[in-house]
């Protein structure tokens, strides 16, 4: 019977195809926008990601990597002598203004990274050498949003508030979110660059000793310093629920995705009852010869989810190729990770079995001598 169930659905190619397309339809903006959510979550954590370090410690006050609350540079000593602490290195996140020999200038974010390890700068430079920062002026730029102020490239030389400095190396980092040019220098160029600020120390990168929990030692530093310390990760969601806490974008994605949820449910709902009023005589049949209502249940269920692993991996696949076929740097933020093509799959599955049972009612109902009427 199960098998008869799939024939009458694929028999039926008008309906079937209906069906299939407005799930695939459903799924993709699904996928979409869930994707382009999580894109532009990932973006506000960026920096994190490309600093790479395992520990992040801040002001106890601060509460991610946009909100800073500089520290005295004693603090970096004190996080340093900890028992298992393999190495603690200072970093700091300063504005300011860029401004080319051509006249362009921009805002950019200033990141100083300790003078002898240069811990903290992303590992994706493409052209130019680490060490050439101990050169006079050296900057590190990061390539995106850099033609802000005028692409500079290596050798290239412009100002920082009123300071002249020289580029001596391009990072290729993705954008982050905010949309602003970064640097990279040393803490005590930016000393320089930014004479005002009586602290300096923004965050201080922390790497545990081999065998020590990284969590534990977190627990320790926040324990004997009073100071906030967090792992990558903990630090990376910090990030993303400042910003999720402080824009619209979650309000808005969620009107968006829950508009098409419940659009794909209405069209599914309404595609699936007029095909099972379509076959009631069919159904009819299958009652008269003594099928049960579990059976006809069984198959009512076997074609709804039929359709919607069908419409679902057309629609997943529609999505994967939107976003493989991006350009490489499109402003667009797009992230698919695999946790939420397992969360749409379950929602697709859901509202599929609930259009299976608004028209499962009508099937049940069904009386057998209408197979006898003309």
């Amino acid at each position: 019977m199960l098998q008869i169930a799939l024939k009458m659905l694929f028999g039926d190619r008008a309906k079937f195809l209906t069906l299939v397309i407005g799930l695939s339809f459903s799924v993709f903006l699904l996928v979409q926008q869930g994707s382009i959510f999580c894109g532009l979550m990932l973006r506000t954590a960026q920096n994190v990601f490309e600093t790479g370090a395992p520990i992040w410690v801040i002001d106890p006050t601060a509460s991610n990597f946009n909100d800073t609350v500089d520290m005295k540079t004693s603090e970096v000593a004190r996080v340093r002598s900890l028992p298992g602490v393999l190495w603690a290195v200072p970093m700091t996140l300063q504005g300011g203004v860029a401004q080319s020999d051509k006249g362009e200038t921009a805002a950019i974010q200033v990141i100083g990274v300790d003078d002898e390890s240069l811990i903290g700068i992303p590992a994706s430079l493409i052209e130019g050498k680490y060490e050439d920062l101990n050169q006079p002026g050296a900057v590190i730029i990061s390539k995106a949003r850099s033609e802000r102020f005028g692409a500079p490239q290596v050798g290239d030389e412009f100002e920082i508030n009123d300071n002249r400095v020289k580029v001596v190396g391009l990072i290729d980092s993705k954008k982050s979110f905010a949309p602003f040019p970064v640097l990279y220098t040393t803490m005590s160029r930016v000393q320089t660059l930014i004479p005002d600020k009586q602290r300096i120390v923004s965050f201080i990168l922390v790497k545990e000793k081999p065998d020590v929990d990284r969590k534990a030692l977190c627990r320790l530093i926040e324990v004997s310093t009073g100071l906030k310390a967090e792992t990558l990760w903990e630090f990376v969601f910090s990030t993303m629920k400042f910003w999720a806490a402080n824009t619209g974008i979650p309000i808005n994605f969620g009107i968006n995705f829950g508009m098409v949820l419940l659009i794909g449910t209405m069209i599914s709902a309404q595609t699936l009852y007029a095909f099972m009023i379509e076959n009631i005589k069919y159904f009819g049949t299958f009652k008269a010869i003594g099928i049960t209502n579990r059976m006809l249940s069984k198959m009512v269920v076997l074609q709804s989810l039929t359709v919607g692993l069908i419409g679902y991996g057309i629609g997943i696949g529609i999505a994967s190729l939107f976003g493989y076929f991006l350009p490489e740097g499109s402003p667009l933020a797009y992230y698919t990770p695999w946790q939420l093509l397992v969360i749409i799959l379950f929602l697709v599955m859901g509202f599929c079995s609930l259009a299976s049972l608004l028209s499962l009612n009508r099937v049940l109902r069904v009386d057998p001598a209408i197979v006898f009427r003309g």
